[in-house]
C-alpha cells in the first residue's frame, strides 16, 4: 500500500497532509500524522510521524520528525529517528539523527549528529570529567 493510494486505510487512524506542488504555505505545522510536500512550506514542520519533501518540494524551517526522506530541499534544521536523503536532495541546516541514508547525490550543508542521543550524551559527560 503506498503513500496516498486510494485503497489506502484510513481506518487505522493514520493521517496524511500534503503541501501539492501549486502550494505555498507559510507558519509552523503541527502534524500528528504524515506529511508530504510538493510545493513551497516556509515554516517549521513539529511531530509528524513522517515527512517527505518530494523533487520539487521545499521546506524553509526546522523539521521534526520520527521518518523524514528529503527528495528535494530543506533549508533549515533537522531532527527525525530516520533520516533518508535522496539524490540530488540538499539539506542547508544541522541534523540530528539516530539512522541517516545519504544516496549518492544527495548533499548536506551542516552539521551531523548521528545515533542515540543517549550516546550523545553519555559522551559528554565523560568529556566534562
Amino acid at each position: 500500500m503506498g503513500f496516498l493510494q486510494k485503497d489506502s486505510d484510513f481506518s487505522s487512524g493514520e493521517h496524511y497532509s500534503v503541501v501539492s506542488a501549486e502550494c505555498y504555505f507559510q507558519g509552523t505545522l503541527s502534524v500528528q500524522g504524515s506529511l508530504r510536500v510538493d510545493g513551497t512550506l516556509e515554516g517549521s514542520v513539529d511531530n509528524a510521524r513522517h515527512v517527505i519533501v518530494g523533487k520539487d518540494g521545499k521546506v524553509i524551517g526546522d523539521v521534526s520528525a520520527q521518518v523524514v526522506v528529503c527528495g528535494g530541499a530543506i533549508e533549515g534544521n533537522v531532527c527525525a529517528e530516520m533520516l533518508e536523503v535522496l539524490a540530488p536532495a540538499c539539506i542547508k541546516g544541522d541534523i540530528r539523527a539516530k539512522k541517516m541514508i545519504v544516496e549518492e547525490g544527495g548533499r548536506i550543508d551542516g552539521q551531523c549528529v548521528i545515533g542515540a542521543a543517549e550516546e550523545a550524551s553519555s559522551e559528554e559527560k565523560t568529556d566534562e570529567e
